[in-house]
């Protein structure tokens, strides 16, 4: 039996065989006009309703949330909640989430994600823009060097909404994640050297935003984000680690040509980086998980000779 490590990095390659054709079809084509995040089989129940308070030192929310059918009435309540869900909570903001019990008796809001009706329209219309670019790809393809890279709209780890035409007119780079990820190869490494790029390009005086699409939107909310991110020490206003609609992020996957094959616990996947130029083109790219940081910023510097 192949190894996990060599199942995905067998998964590295172009996708040439008809099989993995079909295969990541069946995977990435079904319900791509379904904007929702809400999985009826996740713990808990699901709560909207607005913050009125945020003590981000005891990490907890006040909330005073709609009604619950079947479990609770409207009320306002405090909740447990993360810290990465606690530092991105804004008083005044509406939120949807899951309400779960903890372990001590006390309750809790998960999977905490904003809901705003103008940031709605935004992400919808950006997203619907990238579907129509995903369709168009014939079987097994995907868009690449000297093509013009997929629009998208998501949230970032601090909450914010990000859609592509943010980046238009600078250069980024776009590669792809997820928190969980067991392989210290694969999305650790690649975050790590996604910094290194980004410490070169900064003291090169060169400016670039970087961007890490998560491959796990059910799990990856933006605090969950916002907490890998701290991890890693990264504070810098131009990083974006960004989640949002799972269709949403079945198209990036299929429009970069990503493998990623969901399993019980974890996510088979392939790697996939790119620079892409001011002009949004795809400028760069690399399927490897050995991508060169010197490769991808001596790129940087010829886009801006």
């Amino acid at each position: 039996m192949m190894s996990e490590s060599a199942i995905i990095s067998h998964a590295n390659g172009r996708l040439k065989t008809a099989f993995l054709a079909l295969l990541i079809a069946g995977i990435l084509g079904c319900s791509q006009s379904d904007e929702s995040q809400e999985d009826e089989n996740a713990p808990g129940h699901p709560l909207v309703g607005q913050i009125l308070s945020v003590d981000t030192e005891a990490g907890r929310l006040e909330v005073a949330h709609e009604d619950i059918p079947g479990f609770m009435p409207a009320m306002t309540m405090r909740f447990e909640v993360d810290p990465g869900d606690a530092a991105n909570a804004r008083e005044g903001q509406r939120i949807r989430a899951r309400l779960i019990r903890t372990e001590e008796g006390g309750v809790k809001l998960i999977r905490i994600w904003p809901l705003d009706e103008n940031e709605a329209k935004d992400l919808k219309t950006a997203n619907r823009a990238l579907q129509r670019q995903a369709q168009a790809l014939p079987s097994g393809r995907y868009y690449g060097q000297g093509d013009a890279a997929p629009d998208f709209g998501l949230y970032d780890h601090r909450g914010q909404l990000v859609t592509s035409d943010r980046f238009k007119g600078q250069p980024f780079f776009l590669n792809f994640i997820f928190t969980r990820c067991p392989d210290p190869e694969m999305c650790s490494a690649s975050t790590m050297k996604m910094g290194q790029l980004r410490q070169r390009v900064e003291e090169a005086g060169l400016e670039a935003a970087f961007v890490s699409i998560t491959l796990d939107p059910e799990f990856d909310t933006p605090g969950v984000l916002r907490q890998y991110a701290e991890a890693y020490g990264i504070e810098s206003e131009n990083v974006h680690f960004v989640t949002g609609p799972k269709p949403a992020v079945r198209n990036l996957i299929r429009s970069y040509g990503v493998t990623a094959i969901e399993n019980v616990d974890t996510i088979m996947h392939s790697m996939a980086t790119t620079l892409v130029a001011a002009d949004g083109s795809i400028a760069l790219r690399s399927e490897t998980k050995k991508w060169s940081v010197d490769e991808f910023f001596e790129a940087m510097q010829g886009l801006s000779q």
